[in-house]
């Protein structure tokens, strides 16, 4: 009997000394990976960074709907590719400067899911 208790207090023990030194090399190799990630960022600030905008950024940018380009359309507006981006410039040019956003539903192809999707967007 003591020496079943014996051999499972030595087998907890060797698991608890196992679990801390498993621990300890972990918290060491986070430390190691965390002091060679700081090494390899550029000490410069001023570093050159892409020109173009990331999706988060378009998605809080607003673009004037009676004077920017297709282009400008297309990467601003959600669910408006190029050639509908085309379609509204085409629109705008042939009827003059749109009144309110809600002018956008005479676009062919645009509706109003499109509209309320990009109405924050969107400015005159």
């Amino acid at each position: 009997m003591v020496s079943k208790r014996f051999n499972l207090l030595a087998q907890f023990s060797f698991i608890a000394l196992f679990s801390l030194m498993a621990s300890a090399l972990t918290s060491a190799s986070l430390q190691a990976a965390e002091q060679s990630q700081a090494q390899q960022q550029p000490s410069q600030p001023n570093q050159q960074v892409s020109q173009q905008p990331s999706q988060q950024q378009i998605a809080t940018l607003t673009v004037n709907i009676n004077q920017a380009s297709a282009e400008e359309l297309a990467d601003v507006m959600t669910g408006v590719g190029l050639k509908k981006a085309q379609v509204i410039v085409s629109y705008r040019e042939k009827l003059g400067a749109f009144k309110s956003v809600d002018d956008l539903l005479g676009v062919k192809g645009i509706g109003p899911a499109t509209v309320e999707k990009n109405r924050h967007k969107l400015e005159l």
